[in-house]
């Protein structure tokens, strides 16, 4: 008999993030309970639906799992988040009944990692303030303009996200370093990349820096004023992270002298302020939380977690509770 999967996630979302060939296979090896209704799953009606269900399937704004949905649901095993973070779940209940959460973080991160793979390239070029240059007239090469192959990298926090970046860069021959103090240099061998120890020192010494370090009471401002008044002229900075993981008026006072050129997808507040300054400089590339959005390659990895929980395996991203003060 093929388990039952309750899907929480609403109609636009979920096309949003299942491919036909992918919501055809969930079908094939599950018997799916899936509402056609606009608007996000909540919790009555989450409860209702899983009452028999061996699998939860939610996302972005449906329900989490809590006591009132488990208590009402006695047979789930697997609740499957098609999105990346799960801190806002009933850890309580869940650990009570013993449920694997699986997440899709991995997928999620890909597309962050393609991203900024994306950004440095257009970064290093000096792609956008060449075009806006030319939209005023006849432009000739910029002055500073760079390649990968040449370029000396930093990547800090080896995240998913961080480790991602790193194996995309790899290939181009750029030299790339990692700042992360909680891990080894055998680890970092092993990545490829030389561990640099020191914040400031891995700053100072790059032609780009990317922030990947997860949003925790440990790295907030992780990046502050000395860090980028070390940054040298035309340094790329990025961050798809989080805002509150760098002290924006720091970065903004550096970005007001024109020396530092940077591309946010993120921000603090977020979105920022209609007239702060990241919306109005000419060095800053400012985007709306593009990064990570919802895509098929989350449904992708969802359909094959389910795929491995059917065969009696895990899923490719298993979160527990003591995992939640290190992650995103």
């Amino acid at each position: 008999m093929k388990p039952k999967v309750g899907v929480l996630i609403h109609t636009p979302l979920r096309k949003q993030l299942f491919h036909e060939n992918a919501w055809k296979r969930l079908h094939e090896i599950t018997d799916v309970v899936d509402h056609d209704v606009e608007h996000p799953v909540l919790a009555p009606e989450a409860a209702k639906q899983l009452a028999d269900c061996d699998i939860a399937i939610g996302s972005w704004g449906s329900a989490a799992p809590s006591e009132e949905i488990l208590s009402a649901a006695p047979r789930l095993k697997l609740w499957e988040h098609v999105a990346g973070s799960v801190k806002h779940f009933g850890w309580p209940a869940l650990a009570s009944r013993n449920i694997t959460v699986g997440s899709c973080k991995g997928a999620i991160a890909e597309c962050v990692a393609q991203f900024v793979l994306g950004e440095i390239i257009v970064g290093l070029r000096q792609l956008w303030p060449n075009a806006v240059a030319n939209r005023k007239g006849i432009t000739g090469f910029p002055a500073g303009m760079k390649v990968l192959t040449s370029s000396r990298i930093a990547v800090i926090g080896a995240s998913e996200v961080g480790r991602l970046v790193i194996e995309k860069l790899r290939p181009f021959g750029c030299e790339i370093d990692l700042y992360d103090p909680f891990i080894s240099a055998e680890a970092a061998k092993a990545l490829g990349v030389r561990l640099v120890a020191d914040l400031v020192e891995i700053c100072r010494e790059h032609d780009v820096v990317t922030l990947h370090t997860p949003p925790l009471p440990s790295t907030q401002k992780i990046l502050g004023a000395k860090h980028f008044q070390a940054m040298r002229d035309d340094t790329i900075f990025l961050n798809t992270s989080r805002g509150e993981c760098i002290d924006e008026a720091a970065l903004i006072a550096e970005l007001e002298k024109g020396r530092l050129f940077v591309f946010l997808d993120v921000s603090s507040p977020e979105p920022a302020a209609a007239d702060s300054p990241l919306r109005r400089l000419p060095n800053v590339v400012y985007s709306s939380h593009i990064a990570g959005p919802a895509s098929y390659l989350i449904g992708q990895q969802a359909v094959s977690d389910i795929e491995a929980f059917v065969r009696g395996e895990s899923p490719r991203y298993v979160i527990t509770k003591d995992m939640l003060d290190r992650i995103a």
